[in-house]
C-alpha cells in the first residue's frame, strides 16, 4: 500500500504524539471531567477569570467567510448570562486557523478551548496537558455528535467498504480523528487493504482528490456540506455515502485542570449546563450546552 504524505507531515504527527504504538489497544483515557465526590463548587460570590482559546466551526469569528451564512455562532450573549448570572467573566480569543491555536495550546496559554476534542487531546501525551471536558456544545440542529463519511462520486460502483481493497482513498492527516484513525479502524477491522492512502489536510483537499478522479473515495467531516468551503465546488447530490464512522463529540468546553482547580471547572460547569433549552441566546444557534457525553479516543497508526 502507498500512503502519499510529506516528511513534513510525518514529523508534525510525531511532535504531536498522533502515533501510537499499538493500534487500537490503548486509548487516552475517559476525557469527560468527572469531578471526586468531595468536589464543591468554588464560591460564587467571588469573580471567577477564565481564558478561552475558539475554534468552533459554526463561530462566524472563527469560521471561514464563505459559510457565514450557517456559520453565525456568537459568544456575547454567553459571555454576558455568564458574568451576570455567575459572576464569572469568560475571555475568549477566536482563532480561524487551527495550526495557530495548536501551538497556543503546545504553550499552555489558556485556561480551556472550544473547539473539535480530537484537536485538543491529541496533543496531551506530547505536552503534558491535563484537558477535560466540561460540557458539549450543540450545532444547529442540535446535535452533539460528529462522524466521517466515506465519499464517493454518484456515478461510481462503489457499493461499500468491502470493495475499497485495491483502491486510493483521500482522506485526513492524523490529526483528524473523524476523518483518519475512526475511518482506518473500519478498514481494519473488514481486513480492506487500499493500494493507496493520501493524506489530506481539509475535507476540501480530499473532496477535489475524488472530484480529479485521483481518488477512488474521500474521508470528510459529516458537516462539510453545510459548514465548510466544499460548498463553493460540490453539491450534495454530486456524491453518495457509501459508509459513516462511529461517533466522537463535535464541540466542547475543555479545560486545562493544569490550571483551573475542580471546584472552578464544576463552577463553570454548572453555569454553562444552565445556558441551554429555552435559556440559551438565539445568538449561540441550537439549544446550547449539555453534559459532556463519554469519550476515550483510541488513535491508530
Amino acid at each position: 500500500m502507498i500512503i502519499r504524505v510529506s516528511s513534513a507531515i510525518i514529523a508534525c504527527a510525531l511532535l504531536a504524539g498522533c502515533i501510537s504504538g499499538l493500534p487500537g489497544t490503548k486509548g487516552l483515557g475517559e476525557t469527560a471531567f468527572e469531578p471526586s465526590s468531595a468536589a464543591e463548587c468554588a464560591d460564587s460570590g467571588s469573580v471567577l477569570t477564565v481564558r478561552m482559546a475558539v475554534n468552533d466551526i459554526y463561530c462566524k469569528k472563527s469560521a471561514c467567510e464563505c459559510v457565514h451564512d450557517v456559520a453565525a455562532r456568537a459568544y456575547e450573549d454567553v459571555q454576558r448570562q455568564l458574568r451576570e448570572n455567575h459572576r464569572i467573566d469568560l475571555q475568549i480569543t477566536y482563532f480561524p486557523e487551527i495550526y495557530v491555536l495548536e501551538e497556543e495550546m503546545k504553550r499552555k496559554e489558556f485556561d480551556g478551548v472550544i473547539c473539535k476534542p480530537w484537536d485538543a487531546f491529541r496533543l496531551t501525551m506530547a505536552h503534558s496537558i491535563r484537558y477535560k471536558r466540561i460540557a458539549d456544545l450543540l450545532d444547529p440542529d442540535n446535535n452533539r455528535w460528529l462522524r466521517g463519511m466515506f465519499l464517493v462520486k454518484k456515478e461510481s460502483k462503489i457499493k461499500g467498504l468491502s470493495q475499497l481493497s485495491g483502491k486510493t482513498i483521500a482522506m485526513g492527516q492524523p490529526d483528524s480523528y473523524e476523518k483518519h484513525h475512526l475511518p482506518l479502524g473500519m478498514l481494519r477491522a473488514k481486513q480492506v487493504e487500499p493500494a493507496e492512502r493520501i493524506l489530506k489536510a481539509s475535507c476540501l483537499e480530499a473532496v477535489g482528490e475524488l472530484l480529479d478522479s485521483k481518488a477512488d473515495v474521500a474521508v470528510v467531516s459529516d458537516y462539510i456540506m453545510t459548514a465548510s468551503c466544499v460548498t463553493d465546488i460540490a453539491r450534495p447530490d454530486d456524491f453518495r455515502i457509501i459508509a459513516r464512522t462511529p461517533k466522537s463529540p463535535l464541540t466542547s468546553v475543555i479545560l486545562d485542570m493544569g490550571r483551573v482547580s475542580e471546584s472552578d471547572a464544576l463552577r463553570l460547569q454548572e453555569a454553562l449546563l444552565a445556558i441551554s433549552g429555552r435559556h440559551t441566546p438565539a445568538s449561540l444557534l441550537g439549544k446550547g450546552f449539555v453534559r459532556p457525553a463519554k469519550w476515550d479516543p483510541r488513535p491508530l497508526n
